[in-house]
Parts: C-alpha cells; sequence; structure tokens
C-alpha cells in the first residue's frame, strides 16, 4: 500500500489553537455566571449557552486542525457525521461547566471530571475523523488513540483544578483563569495533534459515496474561524455584560442593606431614646423616684384591678417632719441631700416588683403596696421609719429629735367597686396627719384613726 504524505498549514494550526483556548476562557468565564445564577432557569441557560460556545470552539479548533491537514487526494465530509461530533464537543463542555460551577469540589469527583471530558474530547475527535471521504484509508496506533486519550484527560483534570484553586485568591483569580483557559486549550488541541501523529493514510481504490458530504475551501475555513470566533466573542460579552450587571445588583443590594441597617440603628436609637424620654417624664427630676404622675396613673390602675380581683391594696403617705426646719438652719442644698437620702432608703426597702415608690411633693413620698393588707402595710410603714431614723441626719430644729424622722399614714382597702382614687388618698392623708397630732415619728392607720374630741 501506498502511504500518502501529510502536511500541516500552519497558520490554520495556529488559529486553531488560538480557538481552543478562546472557548476554554470563555466557558471558564461563563461558569461563574452558571455559579451566580439563584434559581434553576437562569442556571440552565447559563449553562446550556457555556456548552455551546465552548462545544463549538472545540469542534471548531477539530475542524480547523482537520482542514489544515493536506493530502495529495481530495477531502470530504459526510455532514451527519460532523453534526455528530459538534454535538459530542458540547456534551463534553457541559461535563466540563457542570464540575466547575459547583462551589466544592471532591477529588473523586473532580477526577471524573477530568476524564469524563477526556472521552468526550477524544469521541468528538475521532467521530469528526470518521466524518472524512476520500480515497486515503485511515490506519491507527491504539496506543497513540490511548495516549490522546489520556491526554485530553490529564489536561482537562489540571485545568479545573487551577479554576478550583484561583477561588481561593481573589487577587490572582483572573490571571489563575487565563491560567486554566490556556492549559485547557492546550489539552484540547494537544490531543488533537497527537492523535493525528498516531494515524497514516494509504491510498484506496475503494470507492465512497458522495451522498451527504460537503467539501471545505479556503472560504470554509475562514468563515469557520471567523464564525466561530463571533460566536465566542458573543457569550464572552454577554458573560462579562451579566457579571458586571450582578456586581452593581449586588452594590445596590449592599448599599440597600447597609442603608436598611442604619435605618434600623437610627430606630433602635429613636426607640431608646423615646424610652428614655418617657421615663424622664414620670422621673423626679431630684430624687430619681417617680413623679406624682406616673404615680396618679398607677394609682388609678391598681384601684381598678383591686376592685375587679377583689383584692387589698394599701398605700403609705410618708412626710418629712420639721423639714422647714431643716432647710432653714442648713440650706436648701442639704435638704435636698436628706430628700434623696429617704429617696434611697425608699428604694432599698424590701418590696415586690410591683410595689410604687413616688415623691408625692415637697418633702412627701408615697408607697403603693397591692396586695397588701393593713398588717403587712404597717409593718413596711415601720421598717421605712426606723430606717430613715438610722440615717441619722442631723437636724436640730426638729420637735421630734436631733435627727431627721419621718411620720406616716397608712390606708388599706378591700373594693369592691372603683369609686375613684380621691377617697383612697384622703384617707392615707388624714392618717398622715393623725400621726403628726399625735407626735410625729410614728405610724398611724387609717382604720385605726381615733375619734375627734
Amino acid at each position: 500500500m501506498l502511504t500518502l504524505p501529510i502536511h500541516y498549514t500552519v497558520g490554520l494550526v495556529i488559529v486553531s489553537v488560538l480557538l481552543s483556548i478562546g472557548a476554554s476562557f470563555a466557558a471558564l468565564s461563563l461558569s461563574d455566571r452558571v455559579r451566580a445564577a439563584a434559581t434553576a432557569g437562569p442556571r440552565r441557560f447559563w449553562l446550556a449557552s457555556g456548552s455551546v460556545a465552548m462545544g463549538t470552539g472545540i469542534w471548531s479548533m477539530h475542524y480547523l486542525g482537520m482542514l489544515a491537514l493536506t493530502l495529495p487526494v481530495p477531502i470530504f465530509y459526510f455532514w451527519p457525521t460532523v453534526l455528530l461530533s459538534l454535538l459530542l464537543a458540547i456534551a463534553a463542555s457541559s461535563v466540563a461547566l457542570s464540575v466547575v460551577s459547583r462551589e466544592r469540589l471532591a477529588t473523586r469527583r473532580l477526577l471524573g471530571g477530568g476524564l469524563m471530558m477526556g472521552v468526550g474530547i477524544g469521541a468528538m475527535h475521532y467521530t469528526g475523523m470518521a466524518a472524512m471521504r476520500s480515497s486515503a484509508m485511515e490506519h491507527y496506533n491504539p496506543w497513540i488513540v490511548a495516549l490522546s486519550v489520556v491526554t485530553a484527560a490529564g489536561f482537562s483534570w489540571l485545568a479545573l483544578w487551577i479554576v478550583f484553586a484561583s477561588r481561593r485568591s481573589e487577587q490572582n483569580q483572573t490571571r489563575m483563569r487565563i491560567a486554566a483557559s490556556v492549559v485547557m486549550g492546550l489539552g484540547i488541541a494537544a490531543m488533537h495533534y497527537i492523535a493525528m501523529v498516531g494515524v497514516h493514510f494509504t491510498l484506496s481504490t475503494m470507492p465512497f459515496s458522495m451522498s451527504g458530504t460537503v467539501k471545505v475551501d479556503r472560504l470554509g475555513e475562514s468563515v469557520i474561524a471567523v464564525v466561530t470566533g463571533l460566536i465566542l466573542l458573543v457569550a464572552l460579552g454577554t458573560a462579562t455584560l451579566d457579571k458586571w450587571r450582578f456586581q452593581n445588583l449586588q452594590k445596590a443590594h449592599k448599599e440597600l442593606m447597609q442603608a436598611q441597617n442604619a435605618l434600623l440603628v437610627s430606630q433602635e436609637k429613636l426607640r431608646e431614646a423615646n424610652a428614655m424620654l418617657n421615663e424622664l417624664s414620670v422621673r423626679d427630676g431630684l430624687t430619681g423616684l417617680y413623679n406624682r404622675r406616673h404615680f396618679d396613673a398607677a394609682l388609678d390602675t391598681e384601684l381598678r384591678r383591686a376592685a375587679r380581683n377583689l383584692r387589698p391594696i394599701s398605700l403609705l403617705m410618708i412626710d418629712v417632719d420639721n423639714f422647714k426646719a431643716l432647710n432653714d438652719s442648713y440650706g436648701h442644698q442639704r435638704g435636698d441631700d436628706c430628700l434623696r437620702e429617704i429617696a434611697r432608703v425608699l428604694t432599698e426597702q424590701p418590696r415586690r416588683g410591683y410595689d410604687v415608690v413616688a415623691r408625692y411633693g415637697g418633702e412627701e413620698f408615697v408607697v403603693l403596696l397591692p396586695d397588701a393588707d393593713a398588717y403587712a402595710a404597717r409593718a413596711a410603714a415601720e421598717s421605712i421609719r426606723l430606717a430613715v431614723h438610722a440615717l441619722n441626719i442631723e437636724n436640730h430644729g426638729s420637735t421630734v429629735a436631733n435627727v431627721v424622722t419621718v411620720s406616716i399614714g397608712v390606708c388599706c382597702d378591700n373594693p369592691h367597686l372603683y369609686d375613684g382614687s380621691g377617697r383612697f388618698v384622703g384617707e392615707a392623708d388624714e392618717a398622715l396627719y393623725a400621726a403628726k397630732r399625735l407626735g410625729k415619728n410614728r405610724v398611724e392607720v387609717a382604720i385605726e384613726l381615733p375619734v375627734s374630741a
């Protein structure tokens, strides 16, 4: 058999390699869009677009490499088999994109993806070779055929590994992607040209069918290269535009989240400020106790609750004895200090969380004791009186002792019907004045008021 000489057109070889690298870069860029897709629809679109772009690039590289081959006999191509080889190239590209679009990838899956892609590229190549129709008979070296597939798989695995490695560093990601594209593109081209080393052609006298065949001339070669280049440019441009839009959307979303967080912080600060203002509006500026306004509201609420639940309620009305003499003798600053100390005693006395302590006005204080009967109220009042006396705040103007003392009026009620707070406060006030009349520094309970003569 006569072995036919083989020659290659160097320009077409170079173009085929560049197309292979360009297709790889476009596909890897499109893999970002696959990963960024939030729903299945856009993900399938970008996966299909990337597969078609990369598959077309690989297929074009293969056929430009085939067209770079010069034999001394005319070569035709059976177009249904050519189409099948294109579909195989797209399928192999789909495998590659599916692998690189994952966030994480186990070594076993990475090796499997590289192997499947290598086998797919090999299948595309040898299917394309089977599409040749000419007087030349192909003869293959099985060892080189195996080497070509292993080469494709090895380069594919290396390229996929580089892509995943590049995601660990944002700064080197673009350079690593270019490197992966070069590796993958060279792997695809290497597979083709290694495979071509393993084939030789002999002249055959057997006739071949021209049905369904086409012959590609120089114009066809140019069209394949230009159209493929345009497809890759459109795919890459679309991916770049979508990435730019996605980044702008991410930036806008980030700014919106920052604005929302700032608004939430402002709202929280406003709520805190309002709470502080509300708290200040019901607090006495001198002693820090609740003021008359808060006490009146709390008394009304607790009286209604006591009437509804048929529970007792008690009120202590406290007045500082001879307070005017303290102010006159020691000054108003000393008087303010005295009121603050008495307020501290009232807050430190054992009491329940729902008891209300307030400054009623001037040197008067009140303690509201829900669910407390007369005995509990008297005991609380005596404890307060003794604690104030134990402060030993000097007051030589007092008619009772040489220290500050308090008189306390106690009122206890078991309301069955709410009839306002005036009577309740009035009875506590009457008990307080009774304590004053009976010598001060004492506790008097309204139900024990002596009868006036």
